[in-house]
């Protein structure tokens, strides 16, 4: 297979002075919020963060789409709340906005985003977005949510929480990594102490990720392809539809070989594939792109992530079929009871607010 991408970006070790600054400012915050200097934002219905340490991927969003299935079965009226990263600045509205009232998405994925799309697309939870996460709870317990989800929270400590759970690689080695603008992590590793709950994405448990995780819970999750869909998510076909066809590939995220390697293990031979940025807007050069890999590689699919695919124009003249996928965890049970032991015991009706202790994101 043939790969046309951008390099990825690489670690920077000469902006290390600029890395330990900081990260010592997030130790300084993570302190600040947990000593009450700063007050965080309190509503009385429980709150599950979903995040991770590094820059993009680790499975958040299809875990908060877990998490509102499991929620929605035992219940409860879930609302997952996001930011909203990636939208077209263009195309912002005031905020908070609802992206989903459990029946679809009202916005487009330019309007709101691609992660808050596809979890609209992909759950019945209500969807609300603001860039302060306070004011997405107000919105969506307004809407009727008794308990809300947040999307990549492990960062925005403004919104209190009952529970952090954490993503992670399972080969992942937080003691070797560096902090942005030298690495990818977020903030120092040492962060992962405040996780409840560890999810590790990948086949095993080594040893120092057990070590690591003590007697929290810890688990081990897959993104298990579930099928193909079409450009406007009308229908979809089995995985092995590809097969037999000349096949291209594409996507913009932030672990592009991820997805190539996941088209090879359901052994379908990729002739070429084509990188872009995490979050790809798809304008108007990276949609020439897309044409001139169908052509290149006399494509009879070109194959994308259903991320990258709620992106694109739905007049685009080209044989795209998008993986759809799903999370896999190895111990679901275990997994939903070790989460509701740390929830308030009573389920939460009518929730109303401790307005009094709020601060801004």
């Amino acid at each position: 297979m043939t790969n046309s991408s951008p390099p990825p970006r690489k670690p920077l070790p000469s902006l290390q002075p600029l890395a330990s600054l900081w990260g010592g400012l997030m130790k300084l915050r993570r302190w600040a919020y947990a000593s009450g200097l700063i007050k965080q934002f309190k509503v009385a219905c429980p709150v599950v963060s979903v995040g991770n340490l590094t820059l993009g991927g680790n499975g958040k969003t299809p875990m908060t789409q877990f998490l509102a299935k499991v929620f929605l079965q035992k219940g409860y009226r879930p609302a997952i709340l996001s930011r909203g990263y990636g939208r077209r600045p263009s195309l912002e509205r005031e905020e908070p906005l609802v992206v989903s009232l459990g029946q679809g998405p009202l916005l487009s994925a330019q309007e709101c985003g691609d992660e808050p799309f596809l979890s609209a697309l992909k759950s019945q939870a209500t969807v609300v977005l603001a860039r302060r996460r306070s004011l997405a709870a107000l919105k969506a317990i307004e809407l009727g949510a008794n308990i809300l989800i947040l999307d990549d929270g492990f960062q925005h400590l403004s919104l209190a929480r009952e529970v952090d759970l954490l993503m992670l690689q399972a080969d992942q080695d937080l003691k070797k990594e560096r902090i942005i603008p030298a690495g990818y992590l977020r903030e120092p590793g040492q962060a992962q102490e405040k996780a409840d709950v560890l999810v590790a994405l990948g086949r095993e448990k080594p040893a120092a990720l057990q070590k690591m995780a003590g007697d929290r819970p810890l688990h081990l999750a897959r993104l298990a392809p579930i099928c193909f869909r079409s450009l406007d998510f009308s229908s979809t076909a089995p995985l092995d539809k590809p097969k037999g066809g000349r096949l291209a590939a594409f996507c913009g995220l932030a672990k592009p070989e991820a997805f190539f390697r996941t088209l090879a293990d359901l052994s379908l031979e990729v002739r070429s594939s084509l990188s872009f940025p995490d979050h790809a807007r798809y304008d108007p050069d990276e949609i020439a792109a897309l044409h001139r890999l169908a052509k290149t590689s006399q494509a009879d699919y070109l194959l994308t992530t259903l991320k990258d695919a709620v992106k694109l124009p739905l007049a685009l003249n080209l044989p795209i079929l998008a993986l759809d996928v799903e999370l896999e965890l190895d111990r679901p049970d275990d997994f939903v009871d070790q989460l509701f032991s740390r929830l308030s015991p009573t389920k939460p009706e009518a929730s109303r607010l401790d307005q009094t202790r709020s601060v801004h994101d």
